[in-house]
């Protein structure tokens, strides 16, 4: 057997206090750890025992947690030698669907204890061997995908329309699913090695590929649930699911160093790409960058658009703020003279990301907004107007000119 075995100071038996468990090192609370959790699992498989199936259940994943960081850090925890037996017990259990997840998440660790040289040739065969069925008997595949063949025009595209003021770094996983049920499962390894920003957290990405014009492309999928290590996510799952536009989903406090589960499971009714990643937030430019707002010929014969030559009544106070507009801006397909803030707007979509005009609620990606030169001369030309402009200004649409008469 490959590593160095952590032996405790003390009995088990004889117990710790807060004091004393604090004094020692995280090796041996990890030892500690994994000599109770395999005593404790080994109380429920005896013969006649009530299931607890939610105590299980965290025993399960409170074990691979101990053999991840043993695993890591290239040591032996006591009682190693009668995991074996233990695991094969525990297997036996794999069809209660209340269990499955966490079997196959303490699975995935144990296999890898065994690529490590903790059992013997025949025990790793063994446990390899169980550790795959339960993965396939449960389990189908979408594309996985690395960091180095992760869908970056997704990823981009997405970003850039509904989340300006986010960026993704390292991807941990990947996947591409495609339309129709599926139980999608993939492990992923998180590295104490790893150098991040504390300003970074690990997200849940989730978009459908086949519809990013509107912000509806970055609605969970309504009859899918995820799942990390076993737990449902946040507004996620048939439990607990938002049906409108979501932010990526931090997920930081769901994972662990070491090997970690991440599950789909449900009926796609698209193409999605599903990210967990690194991600930070950014500032944008100030002043923005904008394309101005041109008005289509279309639109200036529309007789439904309140777009008119002559007397006028526009509002210089912000729909979402009541307050005065410092950057007009609206939809590039919008028709109203009306605009909103660009602060404002952002804002609002920085937190529930809709994208949506407050106007017409046609749909306004960040990359649809446009800045309403006219609207921005008007308020620069009257300053301490009061919240409306009443039939002052004609605006000559064809040249952006505003001429006051």
């Amino acid at each position: 057997m490959a590593g160095k075995v952590a032996q405790p100071l003390v009995p088990p038996a004889t117990g710790l206090t807060v004091g004393e468990e604090s004094t020692l090192s995280a090796s041996l609370v990890n030892s500690f750890r994994v000599i109770a959790v395999v005593d404790r699992l080994a109380l429920h498989l005896q013969p006649g025992r009530e299931n607890n199936s939610s105590e299980f259940f965290g025993l399960c994943l409170s074990l691979a947690r101990g053999i991840d960081y043993a695993v890591a850090n290239n040591e032996l925890p006591s009682k190693v030698q009668d995991l074996p037996l233990l695991l094969k017990q525990v297997c036996r259990r794999k069809n209660d669907p209340l269990l499955e997840a966490a079997i196959m998440v303490l699975m995935i660790s144990v296999k890898n204890a065994c690529k490590v040289g903790w059992f013997s040739d025949r025990e790793t065969q063994e446990l390899i061997s169980l550790s795959s069925e339960i993965g396939n008997s449960f389990r189908s595949f979408g594309d996985t995908l690395d960091a180095s063949g992760s869908p970056h025009s997704t990823v981009s595209t997405v970003l850039s329309r509904y989340y300006p003021k986010m960026k993704m770094g390292d991807i941990l996983v990947s996947l591409e699913v495609k339309p129709g049920f599926g139980a999608y499962v993939q492990d992923f390894h998180i590295s104490k090695k790893s150098n991040h920003s504390p300003h970074e957290k690990i997200r849940l990405f989730v978009a459908q590929t086949d519809g990013m014009d509107t912000s509806a492309c970055i609605i969970s999928p309504q009859q899918v649930n995820f799942l990390l290590n076993g737990k449902g996510v946040d507004r996620r799952t048939n439990i607990q699911l938002d049906t409108g536009p979501q932010l990526p989903t931090n997920v930081t406090g769901m994972l662990k160093y070491g090997t970690n589960l991440l599950q789909a499971v449900g009926t796609f009714h698209g193409n999605y790409v599903i990210i967990v990643a690194f991600m930070s937030t950014v500032q944008l430019p100030d002043p923005p960058v904008l394309l101005d707002y041109v008005q289509s010929s279309s639109t200036l014969s529309d007789p439904d658009s309140d777009i008119i030559e002559g007397p006028s009544r526009i509002s210089l106070n912000c729909p979402i703020s009541f307050s005065r507009i410092k950057t007009p801006i609206k939809g590039s397909s919008c028709k109203h003279l009306q605009c909103f803030d660009f602060g404002n707007y952002v804002e609002i979509n920085s937190k529930r990301p809709s994208w949506r005009c407050p106007h017409c609620n046609q749909n306004v990606s960040y990359a649809d907004i446009r800045v309403d030169q006219n609207i921005f001369k008007a308020s620069n030309f009257v300053p301490n107007s009061p919240v409306f402009i009443l039939s002052t200004f004609k605006f000559e649409l064809s040249n952006h000119a505003i001429s006051r008469y």
